[in-house]
Formats: structure tokens, sequence, C-alpha cells
């Protein structure tokens, strides 16, 4: 038996059974630390989902498993919402669905080549004729095109800049 004697019964005591008692109490504690068993047979090893909070662990588990199915399926989803139009009309509800039609192109591919080049060539008959000399480039800076000038300076591209001043920095 254990040493179990309080301060009031070492007070009772003789010194030779106070000593002899606590040599008994020593030499026990002494022998549970030398022939101690092995861990192995004090604490069984618990299996998986036996514990008590592992429940918990099992939720986790779970919410996590399926964010990440979450997060790795959606782009798919999201191209075949996206390119599929039977499949958007039948699983997109009609409320969410915010696609607009493809519009008709007004020009084709060669009209609109041709419109380029048109442009490209009035450019360089206006060049040859002299409109883009440098007075009249820096009258194209200052004000819009057929615009009356304002008093106030109200038509100027850039309205905090005098006449004289420079617009453009080098």
């Amino acid at each position: 038996m254990a040493f179990r004697a309080s301060i009031r019964q070492l007070a009772k005591m003789t010194t030779a059974e106070r000593e002899s008692a606590l040599r008994n109490a020593n030499e026990k504690m002494r022998q549970y630390y030398v022939n101690r068993p092995p861990i192995h047979l004090v604490k069984k090893k618990r299996k998986f989902g036996e514990g008590p909070q592992d429940g918990a662990h099992f939720v986790q588990l779970a919410a996590v498993s399926s964010f990440l199915c979450a997060f790795v399926v959606t782009p798919f989803i999201g191209k075949k919402i996206a390119q599929d139009d039977e499949f958007r009309q039948k699983y997109v509800p009609k409320w969410y669905d915010f696609s607009i039609e493809k519009p008709a192109y007004a020009f084709t591919r060669r009209e609109l080549h041709d419109q380029m080049i048109q442009v490209q060539n009035e450019l360089h008959q206006r060049a040859i004729r002299g409109e883009f000399s440098p007075e009249k480039l820096d009258g194209m800076r200052r004000h819009f095109p057929n615009k009356e000038v304002s008093e106030h300076g109200w038509d100027q591209l850039h309205p905090g800049v005098d006449d004289d001043e420079d617009i453009e920095e080098d």
C-alpha cells in the first residue's frame, strides 16, 4: 500500500516509525518507476474513428473534400455553360441566364479591309495637298474640328493650356 500518512499521523509516530514508513513508501515508488510496464500494455493504440473527437475529423474531411471538388469542377462546368447552348437552356434558369445573342457583323472582313484602305488613301491625298502642315496640326490639336472658338476656351482639347504654350512635351 502506498504511503498515506497525514501530517498528524506523522507527528504521532516516533522517529523510527516515521523513517520506516518513509523508507517503505520510497521503496514502493522506486519499484513503480523501475519495474514500469511497457507503454503498449498500459495505453492501447486507438484505431481511426474510435476516439471521442473523430466525428469532427470526418465532418472536416467531408467539408474539405467537397470544396476541393467544387474548385476543380467549376472551370469545366463554366466552359460547358458558355459554349453549349442546349446545356445552358436545360440547366441554367432563365432568370439567371445573362448571355446575349452574338450580333451579326455589319461588315465582312473584306468590306472592313476596303474601308481601311480608303481611309488610308484619303489621309495620303490630304497629306499631299498639305493639310498636315505644322500650323494646321497645331490648330487641330488645340481645337475640336468644325466648332467655333469659345471665348472661355471650353472648345479646346486642352482647356488649361494657352494658345502660345506647347501642348506636347518632348
